[in-house]
């Protein structure tokens, strides 16, 4: 009976996960993490990324569901900043990459290739695509940011290909 249970529980995660995550809104790990949906920003604390400029490992005890993703934390303070204002912690563009969202497309966000600015957490496929948006930060964004509003509910596989 036990392993019946699991058996339809495991079953059903897809149904249930599934329909956030159908035009890839988000840039998350495949499966599902401890805190019950796919993990976003690598595991990496987006706290420490934002206010602290450094890059992090989470952790699962420390970690949370948000809107369809599972956050992982480096501290139980750092989860209780991001709970008190989980907008200014969001990395921008879903968490994919900052540069390819401004030519159209969905790269992953790689936390170790990251940069604040104005405040906001940006993340980057390498170093080279966060060069690029170094050499015109405002103009990037500017274009990132109208870019998204398009292709935000695009699939990944979409973008791809066209």
């Amino acid at each position: 009976m036990k392993n019946l249970m699991i058996t339809a529980l495991i079953a059903t995660l897809p149904l249930v996960a599934s329909p956030a995550f159908a035009a890839d809104e988000l840039n998350v790990s495949n499966g599902i993490a401890a805190p019950g949906a796919p993990l976003a920003v690598h595991g990496a604390d987006p706290v420490a990324l934002l206010d602290g400029g450094k890059l992090l490992d989470g952790s699962a005890a420390h970690g949370l569901a948000y809107e369809g993703a599972s956050y992982y934390f480096a501290s139980a303070e750092n989860k209780a900043a991001f709970e008190a204002n989980p907008a200014k912690y969001l990395p921008q563009h879903g968490g994919f990459c900052s540069y390819g969202v401004s030519v159209g497309k969905k790269f992953d966000g790689d936390p170790s290739e990251f940069v604040v600015h104005d405040g906001k957490l940006f993340l980057f496929l390498n170093a080279q695509t966060r060069a690029l948006f170094l050499k015109d930060v405002a103009g990037t964004t500017v274009t990132a940011d109208e870019s998204w509003e398009r292709i935000e509910s695009i699939s990944v596989a979409e973008l791809a290909a066209s």
